[in-house]
């Protein structure tokens, strides 16, 4: 079952369209533009939107999945933005970097905290596995020796790995923190509520009464 509404496919609709226009706007500025961790999370998310735009879950395994990857990819746009102003200068001035380092996360993050019920499927080891997708760029990195970022130069192995095990420490934290606005609230407002079928009408516009 679907809660695809017209307002929500047209807020799916313009992340994914904030995405792509990050990412093109990098490409006419730069020859070699597909090294960026920024250019990666902001096409996950593009392409990923556009998909929920098209149809969003409701209930069962796949709202549960998804709920999974808009975690993620929130968890992904914390560490773009953040580790883009530490380690960049915050250099905010060009278009690509307004939309790949504050529009596109915003709307990532507020998407996750405001907007459907991920409070439902949240599991507390989510925050663990949402470390998968910048670990794999991680590699991706170092096998590519893409040399896109100087404070993360493999050739100088200990402030490699200083860095490294920083930002993956962001990562939790925000893993951790997004988890925290969502799945206890959810919860308690959901023992608030008197029962299942109620919450969902109101909530989510679907009345069901069974649980996650």
């Amino acid at each position: 079952m679907s809660t695809t509404t017209p307002a929500l496919r047209l807020w799916h609709l313009l992340i994914a369209a904030s995405a792509f226009l990050g990412v093109t706007l990098a490409a006419r500025q730069y020859d070699v533009w597909w090294t960026a961790l920024s250019q990666h999370a902001s096409l996950a998310a593009g392409f990923c939107y556009l998909t929920l735009s098209a149809a969003a879950p409701a209930t069962g395994r796949q709202a549960r999945a998804w709920t999974w990857v808009r975690g993620a990819l929130a968890t992904l746009m914390v560490l773009v933005s953040l580790a883009f102003l530490a380690m960049q200068h915050g250099n905010l001035l060009d278009g690509y970097s307004i939309f790949e380092h504050i529009v596109t996360p915003t709307l990532v993050v507020i998407d996750f905290l405001a907007v459907g019920s991920a409070g439902l499927h949240l599991r507390w080891w989510h925050p663990l596995t949402w470390l998968i997708p910048p670990l794999a760029y991680l590699g991706y990195y170092v096998i590519g020796d893409l040399s896109v970022y100087q404070a993360l130069d493999p050739a100088q192995p200990v402030a490699f790995t200083r860095h490294v095990l920083l930002l993956l420490a962001l990562v939790l934290a925000a893993g951790f923190g997004l988890y925290a606005a969502v799945g206890p609230a959810y919860s308690s407002t959901k023992n608030r509520l008197a029962g299942w079928s109620i919450r969902r009408y109101w909530w989510d516009g679907v009345d069901v009464g069974g649980g996650s």
